[in-house]
């Protein structure tokens, strides 16, 4: 039925669907959505990380690995939202952030938010090859 929509849901192997009523990362023509991620184990569900450094290294370390699976890398990220619990917080998850994207850098929106039980959230969306 996606197919019908001009979309595809990308599937992990070996990680259970999402919990909730959507998809972890759709291919829609040349670009890959990923949804929001956050610091959990893909397998597991456990959460990674007790400070906003971790948190931040875990949730782009899970887009990662959900680029992979569509044939695409950190570099072919164009455009990054980023939520913060506390966005007094902006320095230490900019300088993980600079460690894992290299210049030029995707566009970037961060918002203070109110989080679920973590720290970071983020969502991308890539240019696929």
């Amino acid at each position: 039925m996606a197919e019908e929509r001009g979309w595809k849901p990308i599937q992990l192997p070996g990680i259970p669907p999402a919990r909730g009523a959507y998809s972890r990362a759709i291919q829609a023509g040349d670009f890959l959505f990923i949804s929001g991620q956050v610091p959990r184990d893909l397998e597991s569900g456990a959460l990674l990380g007790d400070d906003v450094e971790s948190q931040t290294q875990s949730v782009l370390e899970n887009v990662r690995r959900i680029l992979e699976s569509a044939g695409a890398t950190l570099d072919d990220v164009v455009s990054v939202t980023a939520y913060l619990s506390d966005i007094g917080q902006w320095d230490k998850f900019d300088s993980v952030y600079r460690t894992v994207f290299r210049p030029p850098y995707p566009t970037r929106t961060t918002i203070g938010a109110q989080l679920h039980n973590v720290l970071v959230e983020i969502t991308v969306i890539a240019k696929t090859r």
